[in-house]
Protein backbone atom coordinates (compact mmCIF):
# COMPACT_ATOMS: atom_id res chain seq x y z
CA UNK A 1 0.00 0.00 0.00
CA UNK A 2 1.70 3.47 -1.17
CA UNK A 3 2.31 5.64 2.08
CA UNK A 4 0.28 8.43 2.99
CA UNK A 5 -2.96 6.95 2.25
CA UNK A 6 -4.34 5.10 5.49
CA UNK A 7 -6.33 1.95 4.84
CA UNK A 8 -10.29 3.05 4.12
CA UNK A 9 -12.09 2.20 7.86
CA UNK A 10 -9.58 -0.83 8.06
CA UNK A 11 -10.90 -2.68 4.78
CA UNK A 12 -8.58 -4.18 2.13
CA UNK A 13 -10.95 -5.47 -0.61
CA UNK A 14 -13.10 -3.37 -2.11
CA UNK A 15 -16.08 -4.18 -4.58
CA UNK A 16 -17.07 -1.11 -6.13
CA UNK A 17 -20.81 -1.22 -7.86
CA UNK A 18 -20.89 1.07 -11.15
CA UNK A 19 -17.53 1.25 -11.83
CA UNK A 20 -17.38 2.30 -15.47
CA UNK A 21 -18.92 5.43 -14.46
CA UNK A 22 -16.21 8.06 -14.79
CA UNK A 23 -15.73 8.91 -10.96
CA UNK A 24 -15.74 5.56 -9.70
CA UNK A 25 -13.25 4.08 -12.27
CA UNK A 26 -10.86 6.55 -10.79
CA UNK A 27 -11.54 5.67 -7.68
CA UNK A 28 -10.96 2.09 -8.47
CA UNK A 29 -7.79 3.21 -10.23
CA UNK A 30 -6.38 5.09 -7.27
CA UNK A 31 -7.26 2.35 -4.51
CA UNK A 32 -5.67 -0.50 -6.63
CA UNK A 33 -2.76 1.23 -7.05
CA UNK A 34 -2.69 1.90 -3.06
CA UNK A 35 -2.23 -1.89 -2.76
CA UNK A 36 -6.23 -2.61 -1.97
CA UNK A 37 -7.47 -5.88 -3.78
CA UNK A 38 -10.23 -3.95 -5.69
CA UNK A 39 -13.62 -5.59 -7.99
CA UNK A 40 -16.19 -3.60 -9.78
CA UNK A 41 -19.37 -4.70 -11.61
CA UNK A 42 -21.48 -1.77 -13.80
CA UNK A 43 -24.35 -2.69 -16.42
CA UNK A 44 -22.62 -1.80 -18.78
CA UNK A 45 -19.52 -3.55 -20.20
CA UNK A 46 -17.30 -2.07 -22.89
CA UNK A 47 -14.04 -0.34 -23.28
CA UNK A 48 -13.82 1.42 -19.50
CA UNK A 49 -14.21 -2.15 -17.75
CA UNK A 50 -11.56 -3.69 -19.98
CA UNK A 51 -9.32 -0.95 -19.58
CA UNK A 52 -9.78 -1.64 -15.58
CA UNK A 53 -9.29 -5.45 -16.26
CA UNK A 54 -6.20 -4.52 -18.20
CA UNK A 55 -4.57 -2.85 -14.64
CA UNK A 56 -5.61 -5.70 -12.66
CA UNK A 57 -8.83 -5.42 -10.90
CA UNK A 58 -11.61 -7.53 -11.08
CA UNK A 59 -14.04 -6.80 -13.20
CA UNK A 60 -17.32 -7.95 -14.96
CA UNK A 61 -20.66 -6.36 -16.75
CA UNK A 62 -24.08 -6.64 -14.81
CA UNK A 63 -24.80 -8.43 -11.27
CA UNK A 64 -23.00 -11.07 -9.65
CA UNK A 65 -23.93 -11.32 -6.20
CA UNK A 66 -22.13 -14.31 -5.47
CA UNK A 67 -18.77 -12.68 -6.36
CA UNK A 68 -18.68 -10.74 -3.26
CA UNK A 69 -16.95 -13.71 -1.13
CA UNK A 70 -13.78 -12.26 0.72
CA UNK A 71 -14.95 -8.85 -0.31
CA UNK A 72 -14.86 -6.59 2.80
CA UNK A 73 -16.43 -3.36 1.82
CA UNK A 74 -19.08 -2.64 -0.92
CA UNK A 75 -19.45 1.09 -2.22
CA UNK A 76 -21.55 2.18 -4.72
CA UNK A 77 -22.00 5.04 -7.13
CA UNK A 78 -24.70 7.53 -5.85
CA UNK A 79 -26.88 6.70 -9.07
CA UNK A 80 -26.95 3.39 -8.03
CA UNK A 81 -30.34 2.33 -6.25
CA UNK A 82 -30.74 0.63 -3.18
CA UNK A 83 -32.06 -2.91 -4.35
CA UNK A 84 -29.27 -3.71 -6.43
CA UNK A 85 -28.84 -6.99 -6.17
CA UNK A 86 -24.89 -6.73 -5.49
CA UNK A 87 -25.75 -4.13 -2.59
CA UNK A 88 -28.55 -6.33 -1.10
CA UNK A 89 -26.22 -8.92 -0.98
CA UNK A 90 -23.82 -6.91 0.54
CA UNK A 91 -25.96 -6.20 3.48
CA UNK A 92 -27.45 -10.35 3.79
CA UNK A 93 -23.26 -10.83 4.09
CA UNK A 94 -22.94 -8.11 6.88
CA UNK A 95 -20.61 -6.35 4.58
CA UNK A 96 -20.28 -2.75 5.37
CA UNK A 97 -22.02 -0.92 2.22
CA UNK A 98 -21.14 2.48 1.54
CA UNK A 99 -21.70 5.15 -1.44
CA UNK A 100 -19.32 7.12 -3.22
CA UNK A 101 -19.84 10.27 -0.94
CA UNK A 102 -18.72 8.08 1.87
CA UNK A 103 -16.07 6.72 0.14
CA UNK A 104 -14.19 9.93 -0.75
CA UNK A 105 -14.79 11.49 2.77
CA UNK A 106 -12.73 9.12 3.84
CA UNK A 107 -10.17 9.52 1.40
CA UNK A 108 -9.79 13.35 1.71
CA UNK A 109 -9.52 12.75 5.24
CA UNK A 110 -6.70 10.94 4.91
CA UNK A 111 -4.82 12.85 2.02
CA UNK A 112 -4.91 16.45 1.64
CA UNK A 113 -7.95 17.18 -0.89
CA UNK A 114 -8.42 19.89 -3.10
CA UNK A 115 -10.25 20.45 -6.08
CA UNK A 116 -12.65 22.57 -8.52
CA UNK A 117 -16.37 22.41 -7.89
CA UNK A 118 -19.51 24.25 -9.97
CA UNK A 119 -21.76 23.78 -13.08
CA UNK A 120 -19.32 23.85 -15.73
CA UNK A 121 -15.45 23.45 -16.38
CA UNK A 122 -14.52 20.97 -12.83
CA UNK A 123 -13.13 18.35 -15.29
CA UNK A 124 -10.49 20.50 -17.63
CA UNK A 125 -9.65 22.89 -14.31
CA UNK A 126 -9.00 19.38 -12.32
CA UNK A 127 -6.63 18.11 -14.99
CA UNK A 128 -5.19 21.43 -15.35
CA UNK A 129 -4.32 21.54 -11.62
CA UNK A 130 -2.89 18.09 -11.41
CA UNK A 131 -0.57 18.84 -14.91
CA UNK A 132 0.81 21.82 -13.00
CA UNK A 133 1.46 20.29 -9.88
CA UNK A 134 3.43 17.61 -11.66
CA UNK A 135 5.03 20.42 -13.40
CA UNK A 136 5.82 22.17 -10.14
CA UNK A 137 7.96 18.84 -9.15
CA UNK A 138 5.00 17.10 -7.18
CA UNK A 139 3.15 14.05 -8.04
CA UNK A 140 -0.46 14.20 -6.52
CA UNK A 141 -2.92 11.81 -6.82
CA UNK A 142 -5.54 12.33 -8.54
CA UNK A 143 -9.14 11.28 -9.51
CA UNK A 144 -10.63 13.25 -12.40
CA UNK A 145 -14.28 13.08 -14.12
CA UNK A 146 -12.56 11.71 -17.35
CA UNK A 147 -9.15 10.64 -18.96
CA UNK A 148 -5.99 13.01 -19.11
CA UNK A 149 -4.96 12.89 -22.76
CA UNK A 150 -1.70 13.82 -21.34
CA UNK A 151 -1.71 11.18 -18.96
CA UNK A 152 -4.12 8.38 -20.72
CA UNK A 153 -6.13 8.06 -17.22
CA UNK A 154 -8.62 9.90 -15.04
CA UNK A 155 -6.85 8.46 -11.17
CA UNK A 156 -4.10 7.86 -9.96
CA UNK A 157 -2.23 7.46 -6.70
CA UNK A 158 0.72 10.09 -6.30
CA UNK A 159 3.90 9.67 -3.71
CA UNK A 160 2.76 13.07 -2.35
CA UNK A 161 -0.07 12.96 0.04
CA UNK A 162 -2.21 15.54 -2.08
CA UNK A 163 -5.19 14.38 -3.83
CA UNK A 164 -6.74 16.53 -6.96
CA UNK A 165 -10.30 16.25 -7.07
CA UNK A 166 -13.10 16.92 -8.82
CA UNK A 167 -15.60 18.18 -6.18
CA UNK A 168 -18.68 17.31 -7.79
CA UNK A 169 -22.16 18.63 -6.72
CA UNK A 170 -24.65 15.55 -7.91
CA UNK A 171 -26.40 14.11 -5.15
CA UNK A 172 -24.65 17.05 -2.62
CA UNK A 173 -21.58 14.89 -3.08
CA UNK A 174 -19.36 17.49 -2.34
CA UNK A 175 -20.81 18.09 1.09
CA UNK A 176 -19.19 15.09 2.48
CA UNK A 177 -15.31 16.28 0.99
CA UNK A 178 -12.86 17.67 3.35
CA UNK A 179 -11.29 20.24 1.30
CA UNK A 180 -7.82 22.02 1.63
CA UNK A 181 -8.45 24.58 -1.35
CA UNK A 182 -11.20 24.99 -3.64
CA UNK A 183 -12.19 26.78 -7.05
CA UNK A 184 -16.15 27.75 -7.57
CA UNK A 185 -16.00 27.70 -11.74
CA UNK A 186 -19.55 29.00 -11.74
CA UNK A 187 -23.20 27.95 -10.27
CA UNK A 188 -26.28 28.01 -12.28
CA UNK A 189 -29.14 25.95 -11.94
CA UNK A 190 -28.32 22.31 -12.03
CA UNK A 191 -29.03 18.85 -10.64
CA UNK A 192 -32.49 20.43 -9.27
CA UNK A 193 -33.74 17.09 -9.40
CA UNK A 194 -31.58 16.95 -5.75
CA UNK A 195 -31.43 20.77 -4.78
CA UNK A 196 -35.00 21.45 -6.06
CA UNK A 197 -34.38 24.89 -6.11
CA UNK A 198 -31.62 27.23 -7.38
CA UNK A 199 -31.86 29.15 -4.34
CA UNK A 200 -31.08 25.67 -2.28
CA UNK A 201 -28.27 25.00 -5.03
CA UNK A 202 -26.79 28.69 -4.02
CA UNK A 203 -26.88 28.03 -0.89
CA UNK A 204 -24.93 24.74 -0.89
CA UNK A 205 -22.30 25.52 -3.07
CA UNK A 206 -21.90 28.95 0.07
CA UNK A 207 -21.98 26.17 2.37
CA UNK A 208 -19.42 24.01 1.32
CA UNK A 209 -17.10 27.30 0.28
CA UNK A 210 -17.74 28.28 4.27
CA UNK A 211 -16.28 24.73 5.32
CA UNK A 212 -13.18 24.60 2.93
CA UNK A 213 -9.67 24.96 5.32
CA UNK A 214 -7.74 26.90 2.96
CA UNK A 215 -8.02 29.51 0.04
CA UNK A 216 -11.17 29.52 -2.10
CA UNK A 217 -11.42 31.05 -5.38
CA UNK A 218 -14.61 32.09 -6.95
CA UNK A 219 -14.85 32.64 -10.68
CA UNK A 220 -15.29 36.80 -10.54
CA UNK A 221 -17.58 36.62 -14.36
CA UNK A 222 -20.18 34.23 -13.17
CA UNK A 223 -23.14 35.59 -11.14
CA UNK A 224 -23.56 32.41 -9.15
CA UNK A 225 -19.91 32.33 -8.01
CA UNK A 226 -19.49 35.93 -7.47
CA UNK A 227 -22.02 36.23 -5.29
CA UNK A 228 -20.83 33.51 -3.06
CA UNK A 229 -17.20 35.20 -3.07
CA UNK A 230 -19.04 38.62 -1.73
CA UNK A 231 -20.92 36.84 1.04
CA UNK A 232 -18.13 34.56 1.97
CA UNK A 233 -15.36 36.91 1.84
CA UNK A 234 -13.43 34.77 -1.23
CA UNK A 235 -11.03 35.21 -3.28
CA UNK A 236 -11.98 35.93 -7.16
CA UNK A 237 -10.20 35.16 -10.14
CA UNK A 238 -11.64 36.17 -14.17
CA UNK A 239 -11.55 38.86 -16.82
CA UNK A 240 -13.35 41.43 -14.14
CA UNK A 241 -11.30 44.09 -13.32
CA UNK A 242 -12.42 44.21 -9.52
CA UNK A 243 -10.75 40.32 -9.82
CA UNK A 244 -7.97 39.70 -7.18
CA UNK A 245 -6.91 37.52 -9.71
CA UNK A 246 -6.93 38.99 -13.51
CA UNK A 247 -7.04 37.65 -16.73
CA UNK A 248 -5.71 40.51 -19.03
CA UNK A 249 -4.29 40.99 -22.72
CA UNK A 250 -6.13 37.57 -23.91
CA UNK A 251 -5.79 36.34 -27.05
CA UNK A 252 -7.83 33.64 -28.56
CA UNK A 253 -6.37 31.38 -31.62
CA UNK A 254 -8.05 28.60 -33.43
CA UNK A 255 -5.93 25.94 -31.21
CA UNK A 256 -4.69 27.82 -28.38
CA UNK A 257 -5.13 30.64 -25.74
CA UNK A 258 -3.12 33.19 -24.61
CA UNK A 259 -2.96 35.45 -21.43
CA UNK A 260 -1.10 37.15 -19.06
CA UNK A 261 -2.48 36.63 -15.31
CA UNK A 262 -2.08 39.31 -12.49
CA UNK A 263 -2.41 39.29 -9.25
CA UNK A 264 -1.62 38.85 -5.28
CA UNK A 265 2.39 39.30 -5.84
CA UNK A 266 2.35 37.07 -9.33
CA UNK A 267 2.34 38.17 -13.10
CA UNK A 268 2.51 35.18 -15.57
CA UNK A 269 2.40 34.03 -18.97
CA UNK A 270 -0.06 31.40 -19.47
CA UNK A 271 -0.56 30.07 -22.92
CA UNK A 272 -2.80 26.58 -23.02
CA UNK A 273 -3.30 24.96 -26.31
CA UNK A 274 -6.96 24.88 -26.49
CA UNK A 275 -9.71 27.02 -27.80
CA UNK A 276 -12.06 28.61 -26.39
CA UNK A 277 -12.42 32.20 -23.50
CA UNK A 278 -13.85 29.39 -21.08
CA UNK A 279 -10.35 27.52 -21.63
CA UNK A 280 -8.96 30.85 -19.96
CA UNK A 281 -10.92 30.89 -16.97
CA UNK A 282 -10.37 27.08 -16.31
CA UNK A 283 -6.32 28.03 -16.68
CA UNK A 284 -6.60 31.58 -14.37
CA UNK A 285 -8.66 29.39 -11.35
CA UNK A 286 -6.50 26.66 -11.25
CA UNK A 287 -2.94 28.44 -10.87
CA UNK A 288 -4.56 31.07 -8.50
CA UNK A 289 -5.51 28.43 -5.99
CA UNK A 290 -1.99 26.61 -6.59
CA UNK A 291 -0.33 30.12 -6.30
CA UNK A 292 -2.24 30.62 -3.07
CA UNK A 293 -1.73 27.19 -2.10
CA UNK A 294 2.66 28.06 -2.19
CA UNK A 295 3.22 26.18 -5.00
CA UNK A 296 5.33 27.43 -7.79
CA UNK A 297 2.59 29.38 -10.33
CA UNK A 298 5.36 29.96 -13.12
CA UNK A 299 6.50 26.25 -13.06
CA UNK A 300 2.23 25.49 -13.30
CA UNK A 301 2.09 27.81 -15.76
CA UNK A 302 4.76 26.35 -17.81
CA UNK A 303 3.00 22.65 -17.43
CA UNK A 304 0.29 24.14 -18.74
CA UNK A 305 1.77 25.21 -22.48
CA UNK A 306 1.41 20.81 -22.81
CA UNK A 307 -2.14 20.64 -21.91
CA UNK A 308 -3.77 18.47 -24.33
CA UNK A 309 -6.97 18.14 -22.32
CA UNK A 310 -9.66 15.78 -21.55
CA UNK A 311 -11.64 13.24 -23.77
CA UNK A 312 -14.21 14.52 -24.46
CA UNK A 313 -13.87 17.65 -23.79
CA UNK A 314 -13.62 19.52 -27.29
CA UNK A 315 -11.62 16.41 -28.92
CA UNK A 316 -10.69 16.14 -32.05
CA UNK A 317 -12.22 13.18 -33.47
CA UNK A 318 -10.43 13.68 -37.07
CA UNK A 319 -11.15 14.63 -40.00
CA UNK A 320 -12.29 12.61 -43.18
CA UNK A 321 -13.58 13.99 -46.58
CA UNK A 322 -12.49 17.19 -45.41
CA UNK A 323 -15.32 17.57 -42.56
CA UNK A 324 -13.97 17.88 -38.94
CA UNK A 325 -15.09 15.72 -36.19
CA UNK A 326 -15.22 17.18 -32.61
CA UNK A 327 -16.83 15.70 -29.74
CA UNK A 328 -17.76 17.03 -26.70
CA UNK A 329 -19.71 16.50 -23.04
CA UNK A 330 -21.56 19.76 -22.82
CA UNK A 331 -24.74 18.40 -21.35
CA UNK A 332 -25.95 22.42 -20.22
CA UNK A 333 -27.13 25.48 -22.06
CA UNK A 334 -23.81 27.24 -21.04
CA UNK A 335 -21.10 24.61 -21.72
CA UNK A 336 -23.13 24.44 -25.34
CA UNK A 337 -22.99 28.10 -26.21
CA UNK A 338 -18.79 28.04 -24.90
CA UNK A 339 -18.04 24.94 -26.81
CA UNK A 340 -19.79 26.48 -30.13
CA UNK A 341 -17.70 29.30 -29.51
CA UNK A 342 -14.65 27.65 -29.27
CA UNK A 343 -15.73 25.54 -32.48
CA UNK A 344 -16.23 29.38 -34.20
CA UNK A 345 -12.59 30.36 -34.05
CA UNK A 346 -11.40 27.94 -36.49
CA UNK A 347 -13.50 29.68 -39.09
CA UNK A 348 -15.24 26.34 -40.85
CA UNK A 349 -17.76 26.73 -43.42
CA UNK A 350 -20.22 25.62 -41.13
CA UNK A 351 -20.37 24.28 -37.64
CA UNK A 352 -22.61 21.65 -36.99
CA UNK A 353 -24.28 21.63 -33.36
CA UNK A 354 -25.53 17.99 -32.83
CA UNK A 355 -26.56 17.55 -29.23
CA UNK A 356 -27.74 14.50 -27.16
CA UNK A 357 -30.08 15.83 -24.27
CA UNK A 358 -29.48 14.16 -20.83
CA UNK A 359 -31.69 13.45 -18.63
CA UNK A 360 -35.53 14.09 -18.86
CA UNK A 361 -35.37 16.27 -15.65
CA UNK A 362 -32.48 18.60 -17.47
CA UNK A 363 -34.41 18.54 -20.57
CA UNK A 364 -37.71 19.74 -19.29
CA UNK A 365 -36.42 22.45 -17.33
CA UNK A 366 -33.72 23.91 -19.39
CA UNK A 367 -34.92 23.01 -23.45
CA UNK A 368 -35.96 26.59 -24.00
CA UNK A 369 -32.25 27.64 -23.21
CA UNK A 370 -30.81 24.64 -25.21
CA UNK A 371 -32.38 25.68 -27.90
CA UNK A 372 -31.04 29.68 -27.78
CA UNK A 373 -27.60 28.17 -26.80
CA UNK A 374 -27.89 25.25 -30.24
CA UNK A 375 -29.10 28.42 -31.83
CA UNK A 376 -25.43 29.93 -32.07
CA UNK A 377 -24.41 27.54 -34.74
CA UNK A 378 -25.10 27.05 -38.36
CA UNK A 379 -26.94 23.92 -38.14
CA UNK A 380 -28.35 22.17 -35.46
CA UNK A 381 -29.26 18.36 -35.48
CA UNK A 382 -31.07 17.36 -31.89
CA UNK A 383 -31.73 13.70 -31.01
CA UNK A 384 -33.54 12.00 -28.15
CA UNK A 385 -33.25 12.36 -24.78
CA UNK A 386 -30.36 10.24 -22.88
CA UNK A 387 -32.72 9.25 -19.71
CA UNK A 388 -29.75 7.23 -18.05
CA UNK A 389 -31.09 6.77 -14.39
CA UNK A 390 -34.41 8.69 -15.13
CA UNK A 391 -37.86 6.85 -16.03
CA UNK A 392 -39.15 8.93 -19.51
CA UNK A 393 -41.50 11.89 -18.49
CA UNK A 394 -44.55 11.96 -20.13
CA UNK A 395 -44.29 14.45 -23.25
CA UNK A 396 -40.40 15.48 -22.45
CA UNK A 397 -38.34 14.18 -25.53
CA UNK A 398 -35.43 16.05 -27.76
CA UNK A 399 -38.52 17.79 -29.60
CA UNK A 400 -38.80 20.24 -27.29
CA UNK A 401 -35.38 21.03 -27.70
CA UNK A 402 -35.42 21.36 -31.10
CA UNK A 403 -38.46 23.16 -31.46
CA UNK A 404 -37.02 25.66 -28.63
CA UNK A 405 -33.76 25.88 -31.28
CA UNK A 406 -36.21 26.81 -34.34
CA UNK A 407 -38.17 29.28 -32.67
CA UNK A 408 -34.59 30.87 -31.48
CA UNK A 409 -33.78 31.16 -35.18
CA UNK A 410 -31.72 27.84 -35.96
CA UNK A 411 -31.76 25.32 -38.95
CA UNK A 412 -33.27 22.57 -36.77
CA UNK A 413 -33.38 19.11 -37.69
CA UNK A 414 -35.10 16.60 -35.06
CA UNK A 415 -33.54 12.75 -35.72
CA UNK A 416 -35.22 11.06 -32.58
CA UNK A 417 -33.04 7.49 -33.14
CA UNK A 418 -29.13 7.95 -32.25
CA UNK A 419 -28.49 4.86 -34.61
CA UNK A 420 -29.76 7.16 -37.80
CA UNK A 421 -27.39 9.87 -36.89
CA UNK A 422 -24.71 9.27 -38.58
CA UNK A 423 -26.19 8.13 -42.24
CA UNK A 424 -28.45 11.51 -41.54
CA UNK A 425 -24.83 13.76 -41.05
CA UNK A 426 -23.02 11.75 -43.86
CA UNK A 427 -25.39 12.87 -46.51
CA UNK A 428 -25.88 16.39 -45.61
CA UNK A 429 -22.22 17.54 -44.38
CA UNK A 430 -19.40 18.58 -46.45
CA UNK A 431 -15.95 19.63 -47.17
CA UNK A 432 -15.16 22.33 -44.75
CA UNK A 433 -17.80 21.70 -42.15
CA UNK A 434 -17.59 21.17 -38.32
CA UNK A 435 -18.86 18.67 -36.44
CA UNK A 436 -19.86 18.91 -33.12
CA UNK A 437 -21.05 16.20 -31.01
CA UNK A 438 -22.77 17.25 -27.69
CA UNK A 439 -24.00 15.42 -24.70
CA UNK A 440 -23.49 13.05 -21.77
CA UNK A 441 -24.85 10.06 -23.04
CA UNK A 442 -23.75 7.35 -25.90
CA UNK A 443 -23.73 10.10 -28.66
CA UNK A 444 -19.93 9.98 -28.90
CA UNK A 445 -19.92 6.65 -30.96
CA UNK A 446 -21.41 8.97 -33.39
CA UNK A 447 -17.91 10.44 -35.18
CA UNK A 448 -16.55 7.21 -35.63
CA UNK A 449 -19.97 5.94 -37.20
CA UNK A 450 -19.64 9.14 -38.93
CA UNK A 451 -16.13 8.98 -39.96
CA UNK A 452 -16.62 5.71 -41.28
CA UNK A 453 -19.56 7.07 -43.27
CA UNK A 454 -17.33 9.55 -44.94
CA UNK A 455 -14.38 7.22 -45.77
CA UNK A 456 -16.53 5.21 -47.54
CA UNK A 457 -18.21 7.77 -49.86
CA UNK A 458 -20.83 7.84 -47.77
CA UNK A 459 -21.34 11.91 -47.90
CA UNK A 460 -23.82 13.44 -50.49
CA UNK A 461 -23.71 17.24 -51.59
CA UNK A 462 -25.44 18.56 -48.06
Amino acid sequence: MAEGLAPVGGYRRVHLVGVAGAGMSALGKLLHQSGYVVSGSDLRGGAELEALADLGIDVWPGHQPASLEGVDLVVASSAVPADDPELEEGRRRGLTVWYRPDLLEEISTNLATIGPTGTHGKTTSAAMLALGLRAAGHDPSFVIGGEMVDLGTNGHRGADDLLVLEVDEAFGTFHRIRLKGLIVTNIEPEHLDHFETPALLQAAFEQVAGQVEGPVLAGADDPGSASLAAIGGHLTFGFDHAADWRIVDLVSQPDAVHFRLRGRGADVDVGVPRPGVHIARNAAGALALLSELGFDVAAAAEGLSSFHGVKRRFENRGQVGGVTLIDDYAHHPSEIEATIGAARTAGHRRVWAVFQPHLYTRTELLHARFGESLATADRVVVTDVYGAREAPIPGVTGRLVADAATRAGAVVEYVPHLADLAAHLASRVEPGDLVLTMGAGDITTVPAELAALLDAGGGTDG
